[in-house]
């Protein structure tokens, strides 16, 4: 209790308020304190919007508005076939999500986070972040403690290569279930020529699989999927949010080099939504509508077609209800692949962008960017790689199933074509031909027509990271 007649200070900020009165509760008459307004210690080049700016990025909540939107094309697997999705998705290079096309995988009823601690034991799994210098280790089981409570603006996001080689039960939850449900991407294909990268042989191709795993808010910034491939993405846990922006128009706050080896944007997701989503929102009302972004979540049992040069970032959301066994931890699958559909652009792309391909350079068996196109149409011609060259023994053996100058011919026909289509140029408006230089521009005044890629000069926000060497890629190796 406090004397009759006593005031205490209502004026000032609520700081100054609680100290000046529990100070004066608590000390005697005498010696009680006159209210001062407290004054901040200023400290020459900490200013405290750049603490509070790390802290709200990495404490925003997701706004209802930004998780309304639906336009990328959503169509029940049951409605879908190889012709269909080969005409309307990936040869028109257009996002699709598959409900339920996962639904029944083994993965999407076993993996929690109690199961996958105990198929994947002690084996370590790779993890990164925008803002990590290096990927971190860890075993399954202490990542999703860390899950629990990162508060990180980037927090690591376990994303892993080897996920299959280390624990074979996890491959089993789901490669053959998805041949099922979805024949296109089975690998065996005539009409889809699906995975060509595969004949290469497995441990000679570039990196294609992914186990992926993060907390709630985690996810990755904008970026085009490596080496002009196609990806499927299946989230198992937890849901994903995501958003598109086609070839050749570069999202809000997105600063690619003209030769695209680099790329300029905020080091967060939570920075982008908090600083670009008014201009992204302007950006639905195009004029154009090819050149309107696209956007969906999906759910646990679908299946999102992710196709070559769109520019996409995804953002865990967490379960429906926020609870359940996992709570906000995001679980997922993605591949990277080659097919008829994409292989010009990928042919173009070994042979001009030598620099930015990735996914090889750091395992000794994996074929070395400077030699992946050679080796790439060899295989192709081959049809099969080392797996299925074995001299003329091998040949009259595999003579009673396929006769090998039908199986070849039909890939020398398919690489003919992809070859002549490669030379006329790119089918994706993602890529150019580098610009000319400056003596160029100087002597021939320019006119060589380049994509966004190449327009997309601009000075970086003070909040931006540089990410570099691959550009734009969203492969860590």
């Amino acid at each position: 209790s406090r004397d009759a007649g006593e005031e205490r200070q209502s004026g000032g900020c609520w700081r100054d308020v609680y100290a000046f009165n529990h100070l004066r509760s608590s000390a005697a008459p005498a010696t009680r304190p006159p209210f001062r307004r407290h004054v901040p210690i200023r400290v020459r080049g900490v200013y405290s919007d750049a603490l509070y700016r790390s802290f709200l990025c990495r404490s925003f909540a997701m706004h209802p508005s930004w998780l309304a939107a639906q336009t990328v094309p959503a169509v029940p697997i049951g409605e879908m076939t190889t012709g269909r999705f080969l005409a309307e998705f990936e040869r028109a290079n257009r996002p699709v999500l598959l409900r339920g096309a996962s639904a029944g995988w083994p993965a999407v009823a076993r993996w929690t986070p109690s199961y996958l601690r105990g198929v994947a034991g002690d084996r370590a799994f790779r993890a990164t972040s925008g803002a990590a210098p290096l990927p971190a280790s860890f075993e399954i089981g202490d990542y999703l403690n860390y899950c629990e409570s990162a508060a990180e603006e980037s927090p690591l996001y376990l994303f892993d290569r080897t996920f299959a080689a280390k624990c074979p039960r996890l491959l089993e939850d789901f490669d053959g279930a998805l041949r099922e449900s979805c024949p296109w991407w089975s690998g065996g294909d005539e009409e889809s020529a699906h995975d060509l990268f595969g004949l290469l042989g497995e441990t000679r191709r570039p990196d294609y699989q992914w186990l992926i795993v993060g907390p709630k808010r985690s996810g990755s910034c904008f970026h085009i999927d490596p080496n002009c491939t196609h990806a499927w993405n299946a989230p198992i846990v937890g849901r994903k949010r995501w958003i598109f922006y086609p070839p050749g128009v570069t999202p809000p706050g997105v600063h690619p080099s003209p030769s695209g080896d680099d790329v300029c944007m905020p080091i967060s997701i939570g920075e982008w939504f908090l600083t670009f989503w008014n201009e992204h929102v302007r950006r639905r009302s195009d004029p154009d509508p090819g050149r309107r972004p696209l956007e969906c979540t999906a759910r646990p049992g679908d299946v999102l077609f992710v196709p070559h040069g769109w520019w996409h970032m995804v953002v865990n959301i967490g379960d429906e209800d926020g609870g359940a066994d996992g709570g906000g931890i995001s679980v997922a699958l993605t591949r990277n692949y080659v097919s008829g559909s994409n292989l010009p652009d990928v042919l173009r792309f070994l042979d001009t962008r030598v620099g930015q391909i990735s996914g090889c350079r750091d395992r000794a068996d994996a074929v070395k960017p400077d030699v992946l196109g050679e080796e790439f149409r060899r295989a192709l011609l081959t049809h099969g790689g080392e797996d299925e060259v074995g001299g003329e023994e091998e040949e009259e053996k595999k003579s009673d199933e396929t006769p090998s100058s039908e199986r070849r011919g039909r890939w020398s026909s398919l690489l003919r074509e992809a070859e002549a289509a490669s030379r006329k140029g790119w089918s994706c408006a993602a890529w150019s031909d580098p610009p000319p230089s400056e003596e160029d521009v100087e002597c021939h005044g320019g006119g060589v027509g380049t994509s966004v890629l190449s327009k997309a000069k601009g000075p970086c926000s003070s909040n931006a990271g540089g990410i570099a060497g691959g550009g734009f890629s969203f492969s860590f190796l």
